[in-house]
């Protein structure tokens, strides 16, 4: 099973189709499978075929032609997971399914590594997945969409390669982010170059937001407890609702 994923020409996901086997039409109206609404798309443009672990892409005589690893196709050709697919402004993916089912439960995905060989980690802050966390193990910590990065987020503000943690000599970090279509923020600033970031900061990638601490939890000498998120907005909350009724008793 493979899930077909759609890009535009900035990287800003599209479309996701998931393929058993079979077929799936490419072309710009509605009686396509997958549909591009594009004047560099024609209206039949190509046929994606899936057979067992085997997928392959044609041309169906289209304006702009397909293009697979830049090269333009004349025929039927053999495409994987790592084939680079552009049909017009477009560019097309293929990913198993399997490593992608898994990502909506977890929010976050890493290799099993034993948790005392982490140098820090990234708790989720905000969301239905808010303290969640994830350790980071490599000296080098690739975060994006899919399975191929050291940390996978799955979410569609998510580029397939978003950002990139390094580990420095300090313990401190230098923050990359990788031309994602929504941008990497280090406290609130969005990145235009490496930035450093350190335990206690708060890391937004698109829209998932991460504070990162060490291995134990700890923010510049505190340890975090996720918890704080629910506190925090319980304490808003009444401070609101206490000055309502304050201004409704005057």
């Amino acid at each position: 099973m493979f899930i077909v994923v759609v890009e535009d020409e900035r990287g800003a996901l599209v479309r996701e189709t998931t393929l058993v086997e079979g077929q799936l039409t490419v072309g710009r109206t509605a009686e396509n499978d997958l549909i591009l609404e594009s004047s560099t798309v024609s209206r039949h443009h190509a046929l994606l075929t899936i057979d067992g672990f085997v997928a392959s892409i044609a041309d169906l005589d289209s304006a702009n032609g397909v293009f697979v690893d830049e090269r333009l196709i004349t025929g039927p050709t053999p495409i994987n997971e790592s084939s680079r697919v552009r049909i017009g402004e477009f560019r097309l993916f293929l990913e198993r399914a399997t490593g992608r089912m898994r990502a909506p439960q977890d929010g976050l995905s890493t290799a099993i590594v034993n948790a005392e060989q982490a140098h820090a980690k990234l708790v989720i802050t905000a969301g239905n997945q808010a303290g969640r966390e994830l350790m980071l193990f490599e000296r080098i910590v690739c975060v994006g969409r899919t399975d191929e990065n050291d940390i996978t987020l799955a979410d569609t503000s998510v580029s397939r390669h978003h950002a990139r943690l390094k580990l420095q000599d300090d313990r401190s970090y230098a923050l990359t982010d990788l031309n994602s279509s929504n941008g990497t923020r280090l406290n609130g600033k969005r990145l235009t170059a490496a930035a450093r970031a350190t335990h206690g900061d708060r890391l937004h990638f698109g829209n998932v937001e991460c504070l990162l601490v060490d291995a134990q939890g700890r923010s510049r000498g505190r340890r975090f407890d996720p918890r704080w998120v629910k506190y925090v907005g319980a304490v808003v909350l009444a401070a609101g609702a206490g000055a309502l009724v304050s201004l409704l008793f005057r």
